[in-house]
């Protein structure tokens, strides 16, 4: 280690350092290297795309920064914290966030440093966040010089890191001193403009998120709508041979027909194939006949089902209120009108629906996650949570509240 007499005074024998380096370099690889597929199993659990690469320092930085180091300290407290190092780089800002949490959660963190902190807003500098874990004692003893059982770890972004690299050789590495104020204007403005593609293409993510998360809420919907089918069982209704007076002038002949169990088949199938409008058309005809109040409840609730998948909104309420008036004990047609008082931002009349489903049937799964949902638009994160639980504790396989619960999670924790 190349020092005057007055700052070799802290510095170990170079060569005895380097035969212990050598000696504990295997040890200091498997270290890394676990907590490598720990990061690694933590970012595949929760689908982060990132890039994890991580070194062990070689002798020669190691020496040299110990030599820099105590030329800035002087002291024979000095640390090299970074001999394990490892970089995650992240597509996104938000991935940024995801990955600290999860490190907190999984290692014991010593110390976070925001470098972008550092500077004021007319300088420049790379944005990096960096957190020492405290990492297993690795030999006693034998431990290298001023070093400890610590890991650094760095979190960038994609265009965070091509910036520290390109900084790394123009100032970090340089022996010719800082740019003058013109090149120094220009390192700044490129900086600016490599934070701001990083807030815009977060944006662009954000605004992706959220065009997918309206459109599975659409399927969401009616899928939850669907799961309906099952509460008309055909061998159970009555035949009846003679309908109301129906102008049969050019009218379809799935719709002449005379059995009820006939026309019930051709809607269901039309249903269950998305030919919603020609649902309708047979459960307007099925009304049109003199059904039980149970039954009529039913078809009721299917045409309002059929109407909400067309976007027809209030007309599937009105259905819905015609479902619960011939029958109100009929939980699926008041879950699905708090779902449609949801769509129309009825957030109150949708949480009484869904109330009133789950006083009547607490072990179904849907009242709570209708109320969920109306939850999470209201914005009251706690109690959507509690509900996402509830409806997972009645139906462990319900994808769609597995996923709500890991975003409401994030949210609150």
């Amino acid at each position: 280690m190349t020092a005057s007499k007055s700052e070799r005074r802290f510095l170990p024998d170079r060569a005895a350092t380097e035969e212990l380096y050598k000696k504990l370099r295997p040890d200091l690889e498997l270290a890394l290297q676990d907590i490598y597929q720990q990061l690694q199993k933590l970012a595949e659990k929760e689908r982060l795309s990132v890039t994890v690469k991580y070194r062990v320092k070689r002798f020669e930085n190691y020496c040299e920064k110990l030599v820099r180091l105590n030329k800035l300290q002087g002291s024979e407290m000095l640390q090299i914290t970074d001999l394990l190092g490892i970089r995650i780089v992240c597509p996104f800002l938000e991935d940024l966030e995801a990955i600290e949490q999860l490190i907190a959660k999984a290692f014991e963190v010593l110390e976070m440093e925001r470098k972008a902190e550092q500077h004021s807003f007319r300088e420049f500098g790379y944005d990096s966040v960096h957190l020492l874990i405290r990492t297993k004692a690795l030999n006693g003893p034998d431990q290298l010089p001023h070093s400890c059982d610590v890991c650094e770890i760095q979190l960038r972004t994609i265009l965070q890191e091509a910036w520290a690299e390109v900084e790394h050789e123009l100032v970090y590495k340089s022996d010719i001193g800082m740019p003058n104020h013109s090149i120094r204007r220009k390192l700044a403005s490129l900086n600016a403009s490599l934070t701001l593609s990083d807030l815009i293409f977060q944006e662009i993510r954000d605004n992706q998120k959220e065009i997918r998360r309206r459109g599975l809420k659409c399927r969401q919907d009616v899928e939850t709508m669907s799961c309906d089918f099952g509460d008309i069982q055909i061998s159970q209704l009555p035949v009846l041979e003679d309908m109301e007076q129906i102008d049969d002038t050019a009218v379809p002949d799935y719709l002449t027909s005379k059995k009820l169990e006939n026309l019930m088949l051709a809607a269901l199938e039309a249903h269950s194939n998305s030919q919603f409008k020609k649902a309708i058309d047979i459960y307007s005809a099925i009304l049109q006949m003199k059904l039980d109040p149970a039954i009529s409840s039913l078809i009721y609730n299917h045409r309002g089902m059929a109407l909400f998948a067309l976007a027809k909104y209030q007309e599937g309420v009105d259905d819905f209120n015609d479902a619960i008036e011939h029958n109100a004990e009929n939980t699926r047609a008041w879950n699905n009108r708090g779902l449609a008082y949801r769509i129309l931002e009825k957030f109150d009349q949708s949480l009484e629906d869904y109330d009133r489903a789950i006083e009547m049937n607490p072990q179904q799964y849907e009242g709570y996650w209708g109320r969920a949902q109306t939850f999470f638009e209201m914005k009251l994160f706690s109690r959507a949570l509690n509900d996402c639980y509830k409806t997972i504790e009645r139906k462990a396989d319900f994808t769609p509240a597995l996923e709500l619960e890991k975003t409401l999670r994030r949210k609150l924790f």
